[in-house]
């Protein structure tokens, strides 16, 4: 056989394997990603988005639950920001945290106005603490 012959047969086996359909993507258009760490005014320590989830709440809305930690040397408090994006509406939640020196707090918030079936079909999500 040939050297072209053989090249081309290469070639045609590659080519009949990328021309299947593509999975398609599921789930939110940007996964969420926790923020990055503020520094609290001062005290050089800081609170961070350690993880955050979506949920479905009974009634159907979305509801979100972030985690943050205190990585500094003294108790914090902050407001944690969370943000969710559904096509072309937005919509801002912000919460008050108090976090022990060292600790973690869960925070649940709850946006009664954005279905989760909405949300799941290609929404994004971004949370920071302030």
């Amino acid at each position: 056989m040939d050297r072209r012959a053989v090249l081309h047969l290469v070639g045609l086996v590659f080519a009949a394997g990328c021309s299947s359909n593509p999975p398609r993507a599921t789930g939110p258009r940007t996964p969420p990603t926790p923020g990055e760490p503020t520094a609290t005014a001062g005290s050089g320590a800081s609170l961070a988005v350690a993880d955050q989830g979506v949920d479905e709440a009974d009634d159907g809305h979305l509801r979100v639950r972030v985690t943050v930690t205190n990585r500094g040397g003294s108790d914090q408090t902050g407001t944690l920001v969370v943000t969710v994006s559904v096509g072309e509406s937005r919509t801002e939640r912000r919460r008050e945290v108090s976090v022990a020196t060292g600790g973690e707090r869960e925070v649940v918030v709850d946006f009664e106005d954005v279905a989760y079936e909405d949300f799941s079909g290609g929404g994004s999500l971004q949370s920071r603490v302030e």
